[in-house]
């Protein structure tokens, strides 16, 4: 019988689940050690405890082979994070001397399987080590770390590139034949078999919810490895997180008297310039609130113009039905996740230099957030739609245009508009950050009038923002109603 090569997506997303948790683990107490041990000894502040050199690559190996022996236990929190259970061929519970077995057989299966990995990699390492020399002026090379040839003569070096890149070739092709024989011994396997580890023993991994319990009643949390493990991991990270951010109430409670005069200030709002522009900015709170209503309202706009197509792109039932559709889901998502990761005041700062300060750039700092914002909640409509009207749609010969357009946009238009709604809201909030780093709008009559300590006319701003997210939130919650 042929065998094919099947990528086993669930078992290598648990066993990175399990690594990535021991590794998390390790971290916590390397963080332990270093805070007990400065708040015991009397060191200088800032001290770090000198852990030794090689401590994270032993704690890399160490963690790797435990993760290794909790999955060949087939009790571990990757297993029950992806619903999956080690069984017998047959179907009958795994006995703990057949799970012994598969330890080291998973070991031999997950260290081949990295350095598969590793050759597929290398010639990307080449790659960036030649365009790194090139470009940083340090010669040519593609062994990293190491310079091959300096700089010379043009024909020359133009000779030494074109080396480089057919070694690097050819090295990749070996590379990639390697890994490929490699990948097919561990994980090439006939139609309804499992792969090299479960032939030798003759065991499968299989989804939880294709496994008759017998009614034997579930075990409870505490009796189970990664039940144990999951409150040790609730415990230590909120412990962690703790001591991390120094939260002391005791704290809290002891300096409140000391912002009594900034509470009384601000509590005393003085609106002498909500009409009458400040002479050193010359423009009023009323104007500049209205400016930030409007900026909120284009940037809104234009995240709506380019999200909505864009969301159709990043949603996986529309686009991953093929190579060419995967890779533009997984770009459009990429650049979701990644526009989103970069603050809206870091934004703004980059448009500020770009197009100079003033709304123009709190307006495009906003409007690029909002798109992969919006992007991103659009998609995630779409891939929740009901597929049945989808499904009566294609069955009549309709074209996938003609299938969006009347299968899934009547679906998600209501959800659209409130996101959108609730988008502006929280537009106008965030003009207020932008404003420090010259994004125009509310935000730069209110840092002025911070730095200025003119906490009278701080509160008055902030009455004013307060009444205008609260007036757009009635307003928005009206059109949510009218729509749902």
């Amino acid at each position: 019988m042929k065998r094919e090569v099947r990528f086993p997506k669930k078992r290598v997303g648990a066993f990175i689940t399990d690594w990535l948790i021991w590794l998390y683990l390790s971290y916590c107490i390397f963080f332990l050690i270093d805070y007990w041990y400065t708040e015991i000894v009397a060191v200088r502040p800032y001290y770090k405890v000198p852990f030794p050199w090689y401590g994270w690559p032993l704690v890399i190996i160490s963690s790797f082979l435990i993760a290794v022996a909790w999955e060949g236990l087939g009790t571990s929190v990757g297993f029950k994070a992806f619903g999956l259970t080690l069984i017998r061929m047959g179907g009958s519970p795994l006995p703990l001397r057949v799970k012994l077995k598969r330890v080291p057989l998973d070991l031999v299966s997950w260290s081949m399987s990295l350095v598969a990995g590793g050759l597929m990699l290398a010639p990307l390492a080449g790659l960036g080590t030649l365009f790194h020399g090139l470009s940083a002026g340090l010669g040519i090379s593609f062994i990293p770390m190491v310079s091959l040839w300096e700089f010379g003569a043009w024909y020359l070096s133009l000779a030494y590139v074109l080396i480089s890149l057919l070694t690097i070739l050819g090295v990749g092709i070996g590379c990639f034949f390697v890994a490929y024989r490699i990948a097919k011994w561990l994980w090439a396997c006939p139609k309804g078999d499992q792969f090299w580890c479960d032939r030798v023993l003759h065991t499968r991994v299989t989804p939880t919810s294709e496994i008759e319990d017998g009614g034997l009643p579930p075990k409870r949390l505490f009796e189970t490895s990664w039940g144990i493990i999951t409150l040790l991991l609730i415990v230590i990270t909120f412990y962690v997180g703790w001591l991390t951010t120094g939260i002391d109430f005791g704290n809290l409670i002891r300096r409140a008297p000391v912002t009594a005069y900034l509470w009384k200030r601000l509590a005393t709002p003085d609106f002498t310039h909500f009409i009458t522009p400040e002479p050193v900015l010359r423009d009023s709170i009323g104007s500049a609130i209205v400016e930030t209503i409007f900026m909120a309202l284009l940037a809104t706009a234009f995240g709506v113009v380019f999200a909505f197509p864009l969301s159709f792109l990043g949603a996986r039932n529309i686009m991953a039905t093929g190579p060419i559709g995967w890779l533009i889901y997984t770009v459009t998502r990429g650049f979701f996740n990644v526009v989103r990761s970069v603050e809206t005041i870091v934004w703004a700062l980059i448009f500020a230099v770009w197009v100079s300060f003033g709304p123009f750039a709190g307006v495009m700092a906003l409007a690029i957030h909002t798109i992969a914002a919006l992007g991103k909640l659009y998609s995630e409509q779409v891939e929740g739609i009901d597929p049945g009207p989808l499904e009566a749609i294609a069955a009549t010969g309709a074209r996938r245009w003609q299938v969006v357009l009347y299968g899934v946009i009547p679906q998600i238009v209501p959800s659209y508009l409130a996101f959108t709604m609730y988008r502006w809201d929280i537009n106008v909030r965030m003009s207020t950050i932008i404003g420090l780093v010259g994004g125009g709008g509310i935000g730069r009559i209110l840092f002025h009038y911070k730095n200025e300590l003119r906490w009278e006319e701080v509160g008055a701003v902030i009455v004013v923002i307060i009444a205008v997210v609260w007036v757009m939130d009635y307003v928005s919650g009206l059109v949510r109603e009218k729509i749902a």
